[in-house]
């Protein structure tokens, strides 16, 4: 069984690596990913990008960004938000959906992202841990799915 600290109660705060772009999110999260796909790979130097996604209409943001448009391995496509300044990639803007994907390494406090569904699993490294409780999937899940995992394992809000 993975350990999971609670999730604190909202307003969340975070920002970029230089401090140029400072963000708030003001909703509790409705997932808790962790994506093992070729593209978070690169894009987070990483074996996985550990996101949360929430109500776009509930994050706001200060400071100066970039964004590129990009085409997932699902074929949805999303805008991918950097800091103009230092290049730390902060957030996506999925087209698809009114939500916000953000990375949990940029909040203030990231101690209590601890993904409850964990997707394009087939692609993960070797190296990868997969958490014992959460929901693992082949491939991109719809929503929901990710959202019933996020529920099962912290309760509805």
């Amino acid at each position: 069984m993975t350990t999971r600290p609670p999730i604190p109660s909202p307003p969340y705060s975070g920002g970029c690596l230089c401090g140029a772009v400072r963000y708030s999110l003001n909703a509790r999260p409705q997932t808790l990913t962790a994506c093992h796909c070729d593209a978070c790979k690169k894009l987070s130097g990483g074996t996985n990008l550990l996101v949360l996604t929430a109500p776009r209409d509930a994050f706001s943001y200060t400071g100066a960004v970039r964004k590129y448009r990009r085409t997932a391995d699902s074929g949805r496509q999303s805008d991918v938000v950097r800091c103009a300044a230092c290049g730390t990639r902060l957030w996506h803007e999925p087209q698809s959906f009114p939500i916000v994907t953000l990375t949990i390494g940029t909040l203030d406090d990231p101690s209590w992202g601890v993904p409850a569904s964990e997707i394009w699993i087939e692609k993960a490294l070797p190296a990868a841990i997969f958490h014992a409780d959460a929901e693992l999937f082949h491939g991109q899940p719809e929503r929901q799915k990710q959202i019933e995992a996020f529920n099962a394992l912290y309760g509805d809000a």
